[in-house]
């Protein structure tokens, strides 16, 4: 009999014929003392640090993933599995900690971890680095996704149990600065795009049951309180869109669980077994217990930060990643403790201006404070961190996303990942689909457009649902970098002008 007990967040120990697996365990703060799990959890944690477990599984260093703080205590013998990232961050970082038996496995390669239990990795194969997990168990298949996106033609079929993301784990759009009705627009559209993505791996794995996991965190920071409402943000709990995942009408049960509930599995199916500690959590009070861990960001006082600081980091981070910003260039402004900075980035080569006035006319505005700025600047966070943090306020006009620039600041610690980015927009591989050639990966996040919807003139991706004129590859929606797109057949093109297509079943991609 296998059993799945869940830790909260995408936490979960996983047992069945005598081995123990550990995935992702998160207990203590995250992303610059913002992020909280909900419901509090903490009362397992004695149980995860004094049991004993045969391997270790983190998905990515996402820090309600990579908690660092409860890796340091784990038995350092266990053995870990390690996505193979390009990077091979993760298994530096696990190395530093003084683990000594770490596995790195590749995209779709498996494991055996004893008799009757393989794992299998699927990565994101994309520049992002993250992973999900496939436990079988003597055929029973547990399909831990957590808020991992790999392509859709990558996943598994015939999962028995799917754990997946349906709340948001991005700062997008409530860091930046809309007005309310805009705001609650995009909220509402983010919000619906997470269920058809999320109800998209329910289809093409076939799941039977499915877990809600990976969110959504709290924020115990009074600061932060308001992205705790569940109406205005892209953090809701189950129960604010289970009736809209219900009017999907897909075949599957869900399997509610809280921090401390697990599931067995035996040859009748799933039994959900309670704990009685699944109410939920009052916010005041659990501040109240947390106090000086969300505090503890405030300690000491707060740093200024120079412009010779801004310049030095943004000087490296430009060095460090030439061959995204060669023909880049693009002018920003950093706002922190009444200081503002104009700063120029791309053609590295040629100039690099700070300026601690506003001499520029900027696309994106970043208002912060000092103390969150100086652990950019220190490298003791990248902005991807501050980002999730939600200490970051944005504004940008026009209204566009910008790839490179966010890729710059997500990823360029790390030039491997924006060295894949740019392959990714040159997207070699190309493939046909109803009447047209077009690249297989999306240039955004490198999806694969096999499973892309064609409607009323428009290609859009089941991923992040950017949008593309199909008579020009023009991106409509989502972003600004285009889509490689042709006519080899204008009959049925024209037909793909005025129906919906779907393809099941889509074509090899061509040479």
């Amino acid at each position: 009999m296998a059993k799945i007990s869940y830790l909260g967040h995408a936490g979960f120990i996983v047992e069945h014929a005598g081995i123990r697996i550990l995935i992702d365990p998160w207990f203590y703060p995250a992303f610059l003392k913002s992020w909280f799990p909900y419901p509090d959890n903490r009362f397992l944690l004695d149980s995860v640090l004094g049991g004993k477990f045969d391997y270790l599984y983190i998905s990515h260093l996402h820090q309600d993933h990579y908690d660092e703080r409860l890796l340091r205590s784990l038995d350092k013998s266990i053995g870990v599995i390690a996505p193979k990232y390009r990077s091979r961050e993760l298994q530096r970082r696990l190395k530093l900690l003084g683990f000594e038996n770490v596995t790195s496995v590749d995209h779709k390669d498996s494991m055996q971890l004893g008799r009757g239990v393989t794992a299998t990795v699927y990565l994101d194969t994309s520049h992002k680095e993250d992973s999900g997990l496939l436990l079988d168990m003597d055929g029973l298949r547990f399909l831990d996704l957590n808020d991992c996106n790999p392509a859709l033609s990558q996943l598994p079929d015939n999962v028995d149990i799917l754990a997946a993301q349906y709340s948001g784990a991005m700062w997008y759009p409530n860091c930046y600065d809309y007005e309310p009705e805009l705001m609650q627009g995009k909220v509402e559209a983010v919000r619906s795009q997470l269920l058809e993505t999320l109800c998209a791996k329910v289809r093409t794995t076939g799941c039977k049951w499915y877990v809600p996991s990976a969110g959504p965190a709290c924020f115990l920071d009074p600061a932060l309180d308001k992205f705790n409402d569940r109406k205005t943000t892209i953090f809701p709990h189950w129960e604010d869109v289970s009736t809209q995942f219900a009017s999907y009408g897909l075949n599957v049960e869900v399997l509610r669980i809280f921090p401390g509930d697990h599931v067995s599995h035996d040859v009748a199916g799933p039994t959900v077994h309670r704990t009685g500690q699944h109410t939920a959590d009052d916010l005041a009070s659990y501040r109240k217990r947390r106090r000086n861990e969300w505090a503890e960001f405030y300690s000491g006082a707060e740093p200024q930060v120079t412009e010779e600081d801004l310049a030095r980091y943004f000087g490296k981070l430009q060095r460090r990643n030439t061959h995204l910003l060669g023909d880049f260039r693009k002018d920003i402004r950093v706002a922190s403790g009444g200081k503002i900075w104009g700063v120029r980035l791309g053609e590295v080569a040629k100039e690099f201006v700070i300026e601690s006035e506003e001499p520029l006319d900027p696309e994106y505005t970043f208002i912060l404070s000092p103390r969150t700025l100086m652990q950019i600047v220190n490298g003791k966070e990248g902005w991807e961190e501050a980002l999730l943090s939600m200490r970051v306020s944005l504004h940008r006009d026009p209204d566009v996303f910008d790839l490179k620039l966010m890729g710059l600041l997500r990823y360029g610690n790390h030039p491997i990942q924006t060295l894949q980015m740019m392959r990714e927009q040159t997207g070699g591989e190309m493939i046909e689909r109803d009447g047209l050639r077009l690249q297989r990966f999306c240039p955004h996040a490198g999806e694969d457009l096999m499973f892309a919807k064609i409607c009323n003139g428009v290609i859009e991706c089941p991923r992040h649902h950017w949008k593309w004129d199909i008579k020009t590859g023009k991106c409509i929606e989502g972003g600004t970098i285009p889509l490689k797109i042709s006519i080899i057949d204008p009959e049925n093109r024209d037909q793909c002008m005025s129906k919906s297509s779907l393809s099941s079943e889509p074509k090899e991609p061509a040479d």
